[in-house]
């Protein structure tokens, strides 16, 4: 048997007798190593371990999984989306659609017609290893982000969470902070409701919803969205 050497050893060994003293309670060992020093970390590094990318001296940012990505652009624009089932693989009597509001979390094989997903990653699930996901950046996520369907048409839906804002004549500084603590779970910076407010409220009646779309479009498509900090 092939025995792969534990980049930390001491902790490895440390974790296991944890997990042993709590007769393998798993979410004992997870609510330790979830309170813990070092997975809390910020993501923001210094300059002596900007280059560290092994013992965790910071977090490292990395980008939301397919899947997880896809239900966030879902929940934060209040468009569930309907997914469809391949019709080369689909099995008999799955039916051709999942109900609406089916989570990407939730779809029970790949064998789903979803552009969105193959393109950001999801591991088409031939062999029993993480390593079959891909988290790499591609210039295709890049395009898609840009001027794809799965965001743009849940922006552009006319029963969304845009849609609501307007017909309740919501205020412009309240549509800001609406837009950052649905997608990013904070207020807006200053400088950054002010760059939104001077784009929101020198729009044209006729524009104002475009702009709007423009500005969640900004929010969803920011690194602080995409990636885990």
């Amino acid at each position: 048997m092939l025995k792969i050497k534990a980049s930390n050893e001491k902790l490895l060994s440390a974790a296991a007798k944890f997990l042993a003293s709590q007769k393998f309670d798993l979410k004992a060992l997870m609510r330790a190593i979830l309170q813990s020093e070092t997975y809390q970390r910020a993501g923001r590094s210094l300059p002596e371990n900007a280059a560290d990318n092994r013992f965790f001296s910071h977090y490292y940012p990395r980008r939301m999984m397919a899947e997880v990505l896809h239900d966030a652009i879902a929940q934060v624009t209040g468009v569930p989306t309907q997914f469809t089932v391949d019709r080369r693989n689909a099995k008999q009597g799955l039916g051709e659609k999942y109900p609406l509001g089916f989570r990407a979390i939730q779809l029970p094989d790949t064998q789903t017609d979803s552009y969105f997903l193959k393109a950001f990653g999801r591991p088409e699930r031939e062999k029993t290893c993480e390593c079959e996901r891909t988290v790499e950046p591609s210039v295709t996520q890049i395009l898609h982000i840009a001027n794809g369907d799965t965001i743009n048409e849940k922006l552009a839906a006319k029963k969304n969470v845009l849609s609501k804002l307007i017909e309740q004549k919501t205020p412009s500084d309240k549509i800001v902070e609406e837009i950052y603590l649905s997608a990013l779970s904070r207020y807006p910076k200053v400088t950054e409701k002010e760059k939104i407010l001077k784009v929101l409220r020198t729009a044209k009646e006729s524009e104002h919803r475009v702009a709007i779309e423009d500005a969640y479009w900004a929010v969803l498509s920011s690194k602080e969205f995409l990636f885990n900090h």
